[in-house]
C-alpha cells in the first residue's frame, strides 16, 4: 500500500531567475494596463477575461434600526434543549407569490442583504418600499422601487437534459423527449432562493405534479464555501441539477436553498430555520418525503454535523434529516477559525519577523509549527503578487522553498471572516454602506456572539497562552532560543473595533499595487514591527459561551447516521484537510463514553470519489427495519478506505485507529497507538493549537491558564528543565500559558448534557 507523504513530489520549481524575469515582466504588464485605464478600467478588463457576470444594481442604504448596538450573548439553553416555535405562514406558498421575508425564531433579519434574484437568471426582486432601502429594481433603465428582502414570486420550471444537453423551459414543457426530466419550483423563504426539484414525466402541470418517477425519498442539498452574510446568494438551476443528477435519476426529489449555503452565511441558528421551512413547503406542495437525506460538501457537511446536535431526531417529524453525508465536512466553523486565524500570524513572522529567517525557508520547518500539510512543489497562493509588490518596493522577494497549506489554501480567510472593514463584494454597495465596517464572520453571527456599543460582534477567540510549537521545542525539533522568538514576535489580530481596511488590491477596493499584503500585518498587534514581546489580545469568553449556547460548536453529542467522506487531497494542500473527521469522531467518542453508535468515515484516494457510494449506502441504512444506536453501524457502511480506482483497501472498527486519539488529553479512546490500516495509507495531519499541547478534539476557543511557575511544577514541558528559561519565559507569557488538561474556559457543562 502506498503511503502519503508530503513533500515527495518531484520537484519541478521554476529557478529563482526565471521566478524574478517573470515578476517582474508581470509587474510591467500590470503596471501598464493600471496607469493607461486606471484600476476601475483594469477591474472591468478582468471582469471581461474572467467571464463574470455583468455588474448588477448596487445595494443603496439600510432600513431603521439594522445597526444593533449592545446586544448580549446568547445565554439560553442549547437548541438541542428547547423547542421551536409553532410554524406562523401558511404554506404552501401561492404561486405568484413571494414566500415569508422574516425568519420563524432566528431573530431579527439582516441588513444590508444584497439580492441575487438577477445573477440567478430569476428576474428582479419583488420591490417592497419607496425608501430607497435595499436594492434598486429596474425596469427598462427605470428604477420602480426597491427590494431590501429581495422577494422572487413562486415559479415552475422544467429542467433537463435532451440528447444530454441541458434545458430549462419556464412554465410549460416544450421539451417532451427528455433523457432526464424534473419538475423545478423556485421562489424565496427566508429572504433566500430555494428550488424543489421532482423527476418528473411530460405529463405534469403545474397544479396537478406527476409524481410517478419519485421513489418517496429526499435529499437536502447543502452547499459550502466561506460566507459573511449580508447576501442572498446566487443559484445556479444548470449546476444544481448537474450535481444532484445521480439522485434525480435513482427518483430522489431534492430541496435546496441558498440559505443552506455557506458561500452566503454560516448562522446555524438561520439555517436552520430555513431549512425547515424548505422542507415545510416540500411537503405542503407534495408530502412529506419518507426520509430526508443531507447531502453537502465543506460547509455544507459541517451543517449537517450541527443540525444532527441542535435538531436532533432520526423520526421524519422530527429531525430536519434523518441521516447526512457530509463530504469533506469540519466539526463547525468556529473551532477551525482558531488555526485558520494562526495561518497569517505564522507566515508572517516566518516570512518577515523571525530572528533566524533561513531556519524557516523550507516548508517542512513550518509543518513542525502549523501541523497543517506542506508541499515542496506547489508555491503559495498569491505569492507571485507578494514577490511582484515587493520588488516595487526595491525589496528582494521572501525565499520558500514549497508552501503550506497555510499560505496555500487558507491565505485570504483571516481578512474575510475577521476584519470588519472587508468585503470582497464591496462594488455591490455603496460607499456608505462600505463604511460601515461590519462585514465579519462574527457580525453574521451577532446572536451568538453580543455586540458592542457600536454594534460591532464580540470576537469569541484568544491565542493568549497559546505555546505555539511546544512539541516541536520539547521534541527537540526547535531550539529554545527559536521557542521563544516565535512566542514573543508572533502577537495576535488586533480586536475588530481596532483594524483597519485590508491591502488587497482590487478584492478590497485598494488603489495601492504597491501597498499589497496577503498577510494584512497591519492589523496584527505588532503591526508588522519586530517587537518583543508583540501584545496578544483576547476576545470576550462571553462571546465564545456564545457560541457553545447557541449550538455554533459541535459537541459530539448526536443520534442519527452520518457518513463523514472525502477524497485524501492532504499532498494538495486543500482546505479541507482530512483530520477534519478524526476531529469529529474524537467528539463523538468523548461525549458519548468512548462510543461511536452513528459516525462512519469514508476516505479515498484523491482519484476516486466515494460521494454517491457513501449516499446510496446511507439510503440503505436509513431502510433499515431497526434504525437504532443499538443495532449499531451496519457492515456496508463502516469505517472504510479506497484506493484510486475506487477499490475497498480495508473496512470496520479499527481501521482509522490513530495515536491522535489514544494519547488525546481526554483518553477519548482505547490505548493503543498502533495506527489503524487506512490511517497507514492516508495519515492524519494536526493544526497548530496540537502542537501547542490541544488533542484533536480541537474544541478549546479559550484555554485554561496556569503560570509559568506552576505549568514547570506540574511537568508541562516534560522531558525539558526550562528552569535557565523561567525568566524569559514568564516575559512572552505574562498571563500565563494553555493547560489542555483543562477544559475550555467558555465552554458550559449544559452543552453536553
Amino acid at each position: 500500500m502506498q503511503h502519503h507523504q508530503p513533500g515527495a513530489e518531484k520537484n519541478t520549481r521554476p529557478s529563482k531567475t526565471t521566478r524574478f524575469i517573470y515578476g517582474v515582466t508581470l509587474a510591467g504588464i500590470i503596471v501598464l494596463l493600471t496607469a493607461v485605464i486606471g484600476r476601475t478600467g483594469l477591474e472591468w478588463y478582468l471582469h471581461d477575461k474572467l467571464d463574470l457576470d455583468p455588474p448588477q444594481p448596487r445595494v443603496e442604504t439600510l432600513p431603521p434600526g439594522a445597526l444593533a448596538a449592545n446586544i448580549p450573548p446568547f445565554n439560553g439553553p442549547h437548541p438541542s434543549l428547547s423547542s421551536r416555535p409553532s410554524e406562523t405562514f401558511v404554506f404552501p406558498i401561492d404561486w405568484g407569490k413571494a414566500g415569508p421575508a422574516n425568519a420563524l425564531f432566528a431573530g431579527a433579519n439582516q441588513y444590508p442583504f444584497m439580492c441575487q434574484t438577477l445573477d440567478s437568471d430569476l428576474g428582479n426582486p419583488l420591490p417592497d418600499n419607496n425608501s430607497g432601502y435595499g436594492t434598486p429594481v429596474l425596469e427598462q433603465g427605470q428604477i420602480t422601487g426597491y427590494s431590501k428582502d429581495c422577494g422572487l414570486p413562486t415559479r415552475l420550471h422544467y429542467l433537463g437534459y435532451e440528447q444530454n444537453q441541458f434545458f430549462r423551459d419556464d412554465n410549460t414543457l416544450t421539451h417532451t423527449k427528455a433523457d432526464l426530466l424534473v419538475r423545478a419550483e423556485t421562489g424565496t423563504i427566508n429572504r433566500f432562493i430555494y428550488v424543489l426539484l421532482m423527476p418528473t414525466t411530460a405529463q405534469d402541470t403545474r397544479d396537478a405534479p406527476d409524481v410517478s418517477h419519485w421513489n418517496g425519498k429526499a435529499v437536502y442539498y447543502f452547499k459550502g464555501a466561506i460566507g459573511i452574510g449580508f447576501q442572498q446568494g446566487k443559484v445556479s438551476l444548470s449546476r444544481l441539477l448537474k450535481d444532484m443528477r445521480p439522485a434525480l435519476e435513482a427518483g430522489f426529489a431534492v430541496l435546496y436553498s441558498t440559505g443552506n449555503e455557506t458561500d452566503n452565511h454560516y448562522n446555524i441558528t438561520l439555517q436552520e430555520d430555513t431549512a425547515l421551512r424548505v422542507k415545510r413547503q416540500f411537503a405542503a406542495r407534495y408530502r412529506e418525503p419518507d426520509i430526508t437525506i443531507g447531502f453537502g460538501a465543506s460547509g455544507g457537511g459541517l451543517q449537517q454535523y450541527l443540525l444532527a446536535q441542535n435538531h436532533p431526531g432520526t423520526e421524519k417529524k422530527i429531525g430536519i434529516i434523518q441521516g447526512g453525508v457530509a463530504i469533506q465536512a469540519y466539526p463547525d466553523m468556529l473551532t477551525q477559525t482558531t488555526y485558520g486565524l494562526d495561518c497569517e500570524l505564522l507566515e508572517y513572522y516566518f516570512d518577515h519577523l523571525a530572528a533566524d529567517k533561513p531556519n524557516w525557508e523550507d516548508a517542512a520547518a513550518r509543518q513542525r509549527i502549523e501541523g497543517l500539510a506542506v508541499s515542496e512543489t506547489l508555491q503559495p497562493k498569491l505569492g507571485w503578487l507578494t514577490s511582484l509588490t515587493s520588488l516595487l518596493r526595491l525589496q528582494w522577494p521572501v525565499s520558500l522553498q514549497g508552501a503550506t497549506e497555510c499560505n496555500y489554501s487558507w491565505r485570504g480567510s483571516s481578512q474575510l471572516v475577521n476584519n470588519p472593514t472587508f468585503n470582497s463584494h464591496y462594488p455591490r454597495y455603496s460607499d456608505a454602506l462600505n463604511q460601515l465596517s461590519i462585514w465579519s464572520h462574527w457580525q453574521d453571527n451577532r446572536d451568538a456572539y453580543g455586540t458592542d456599543a457600536r454594534g460591532l460582534a464580540n470576537l469569541p477567540v484568544s491565542n493568549v497562552g497559546v505555546q505555539y510549537g511546544l512539541r516541536a521545542w520539547k521534541n527537540g525539533a526547535i531550539t529554545a532560543a527559536q521557542f521563544l522568538d516565535l512566542n514573543a514576535r508572533i502577537g495576535s489580530w488586533k480586536l475588530p473595533a481596532d483594524m483597519r481596511p485590508e491591502h488587497y488590491w482590487l478584492i478590497s477596493g485598494d488603489d495601492s499595487l504597491r501597498d499589497f499584503s496577503a498577510y494584512g500585518e497591519h492589523n496584527m498587534s505588532h503591526e508588522g514591527k519586530p517587537l518583543w514581546p508583540a501584545p496578544r489580545f483576547a476576545g470576550k469568553p462571553e462571546a465564545a459561551r456564545g457560541a457553545w449556547q447557541s449550538g455554533n460548536i459541535f459537541n459530539g453529542k448526536i443520534n442519527m447516521p452520518i457518513i463523514d467522506v472525502r477524497p485524501y487531497f492532504d499532498p494538495k494542500l486543500d482546505i479541507h484537510h482530512s483530520w477534519a473527521a478524526l476531529s469529529s469522531r474524537a467528539r463523538i467518542l468523548a461525549a458519548n463514553q468512548g462510543h461511536n453508535d452513528w459516525q462512519s468515515i469514508w476516505i479515498s484516494d484523491a482519484g476516486f470519489d466515494a460521494r454517491w457510494p457513501a449516499f446510496f449506502a446511507m439510503d440503505q441504512w436509513l431502510s433499515e427495519p431497526s434504525l437504532s444506536a443499538a443495532s449499531g453501524i451496519p457492515d456496508y457502511a463502516r469505517d472504510r478506505c479506497f484506493d484510486a480506482q475506487g477499490n475497498l483497501i480495508a473496512a470496520g472498527d479499527g481501521v482509522w485507529q490513530s495515536a491522535l486519539l489514544s494519547q488525546s488529553v481526554f483518553k477519548t479512546g482505547p490505548e493503543n497507538t498502533t495506527d489503524g490500516a487506512c490511517t497507514q495509507v492516508f495519515p492524519f495531519h494536526q493544526g497548530t493549537r496540537q502542537l501547542a499541547g490541544d488533542d484533536i478534539r480541537g474544541d478549546r476557543i479559550f484555554c485554561q491558564r496556569i503560570s509559568v511557575n506552576d505549568a514547570i511544577r506540574s511537568g508541562l514541558y516534560a522531558p525539558l528543565n526550562v528552569a535557565p528559561y523561567k525568566t524569559q519565559l514568564e516575559q512572552v507569557f505574562p498571563d500565563g500559558v494553555c493547560d489542555y488538561h483543562l477544559p475550555d474556559q467558555s465552554w458550559p457543562a449544559a452543552t453536553t448534557q
